[in-house]
């Protein structure tokens, strides 16, 4: 299973702050394999846009920002993860 690192799970709610922003975040394989993957966020009104480029892959999100900081992180958290993994039906 393909997860985020602990400090790219640690950074992402301040990442999701940010008004407009393109950042690099790492995503770890059980064995310890670290691959970069680029996460892009752009406030729109009442939302916030996530675009994921990880593997050849680009896959994007729009997260509505009325929920609690912790639920949004978590959110977009599972949603990169799910994507990594390939299991885009859950990512939707």
């Amino acid at each position: 299973m393909i997860k985020l690192t602990a400090t790219s799970r640690a950074l992402l709610s301040a990442w999701i702050e940010l008004t407009q922003a393109s950042v690099t975040c790492y995503l770890q394989t059980a064995a310890g394999m670290r691959t970069p993957a680029q996460l892009r966020v752009e406030h729109q009104p009442g939302r916030v846009q996530l675009t994921l480029r990880a593997a050849g892959t680009v896959n994007s999100i729009r997260l509505p920002t009325g929920q609690a900081k912790h639920t949004l992180a978590t959110s977009a958290q599972r949603w990169i993860e799910d994507c990594a993994n390939g299991r885009l039906e859950s990512a939707a």
